[in-house]
């Protein structure tokens, strides 16, 4: 039998992993893609909703940058905590946001989706319990599960918009967690919670003695171009991460940040030197020119994401059996499929297999949204499209009514 054949359970009895290893779980959106790369391979064309993958060219000052950098032979060693220079621009631009003083020493760069991880490692030990607002981005889940803590998943209702209330930062602590994960502008329903609640929730967790990471990903793709960050370098429960991957269009850099306390920060650079050593320099040159044109740039990306999700959601919304709420951000629909009479799974693998278009099975944010699937809006728009209307004609045969695909 060979090793890509061989059960999980025989797999565990020959190699005998870790514990850590045997609770890995990883991202079910990358297993979708792989399904879907297996039809592309067949020969067959693929609609992809199930990445957040931007399509829009990044600027060209990202690329010049990184060009220069690489002709430069830039390619060694690069400091632990992240350049200097981008380090330095970030804590600037915070300053402005927060208007309080933010310095080099309390950003550290490193992969938002690693930082995630870094963030429970460092505030954490096993058996811990942390609190997810859900539905919650899948790392959250992979994460906590890989190092062994206990989830508790405070879950938001569709017919509340999917929003922070009084009452779960409630639950939320009376679970008596060693950590909360907060993400708003939120991915998968595109929610922006109140800024006055975000407020409580920090100081409830300070009073309470609990860590707070505030994912702030797509804070900067709020539809009406509010930004609002949790980021307080002065308070050392509070750590705030971001990335360049969605607002400048790079997702391949795998270049993020966190705002920090600096001995918070100092411990995360401590985690990069140990995981990894450091990012390359060339990627992080490439978004330090990217911040000089971030504003201008993210609001080309939210006019853009604005109207291709707005047409996704009132094409969904006509046909019937499908319903989502109104996204405020980013590029995501959370869409209730209960009608269909399919669970998240079936519908997602059939969806692939029958009409080639993948989307992330709702399940994957929570195990309380199995008749929810997401779909990203971020690919090119005329696929995007495409993809929606086949997702609304599946929809529509599995209710009895047979149409085109759009």
């Amino acid at each position: 039998m060979s090793q890509t054949t061989m059960s999980a359970q025989a797999l565990s009895t020959r190699f005998r992993f870790s514990s850590r290893g045997a609770r890995l779980i990883g991202q079910e959106m990358f297993r979708v893609l792989d399904r879907a790369q297996i039809l592309e391979r067949q020969g067959h064309r693929v609609y992809h909703l199930e990445l957040g993958n931007p399509r829009m060219a990044p600027p060209v000052e990202i690329l010049e940058a990184t060009r220069q950098s690489l002709e430069a032979q830039q390619i060694g060693y690069a400091p632990m905590a992240g350049i200097s220079e981008l380090r330095a621009a970030l804590a600037t631009r915070y300053a402005r946001f927060t208007q309080e003083p933010v310095s080099e020493s309390h950003v550290v760069i490193s992969p938002a989706n690693l930082l995630i991880h870094q963030f429970l490692d460092l505030t954490c030990n096993p058996g811990d319990r942390v609190v997810l607002f859900t539905p919650a981005f899948p790392s959250y889940w992979a994460a906590a599960t890989h190092l062994e803590l206990e989830v508790v998943p405070v879950p938001f209702a569709e017919r509340d918009g999917f929003q922070l209330s009084h009452q779960a930062i409630e639950a939320a602590l009376s679970a008596k967690p060693r950590a909360v994960i907060v993400n708003s502008a939120n991915n998968p329903t595109g929610a922006v919670y109140d800024p006055a609640i975000l407020r409580e929730l920090v100081a409830r967790c300070e009073r309470a003695g609990v860590w707070l990471l505030s994912d702030e990903t797509y804070a900067d793709l709020t539809f009406d171009g509010s930004f609002v960050t949790l980021a307080a370098p002065r308070a050392g429960h509070v750590i705030a991460i971001s990335s360049f991957s969605k607002v400048l269009s790079v997702p391949g850099f795998r270049v993020g940040y966190a705002i920090a306390h600096e001995a918070v920060a100092a411990k995360l650079a401590l985690s990069n030197s140990t995981l990894y050593s450091c990012l390359p320099a060339f990627t992080q040159r490439g978004c330090l020119a990217g911040l000089s044109v971030l504003d201008r740039y993210a609001a080309e990306v939210r006019q853009r994401n604005a109207r291709v999700t707005m047409a996704c959601h009132e094409h969904i919304t006509r046909s019937g059996l499908l319903r989502s709420t109104k996204a405020a951000s980013g590029f995501y629909l959370f869409v209730d499929i209960r009608h269909t009479g399919l669970d998240d799974m079936e519908f997602c693998r059939r969806l692939l297999e029958e009409y080639h278009t993948a989307a992330t099975p709702g399940r994957a944010f929570g195990e309380a949204y199995r008749s929810y699937v997401r779909l990203a809006t971020c690919g090119a728009e005329e696929d995007v499209m495409e993809g929606v209307g086949r997702t609304v004609a599946f929809a529509q045969v599995l209710g009895g009514c047979r149409v085109q695909a759009a």
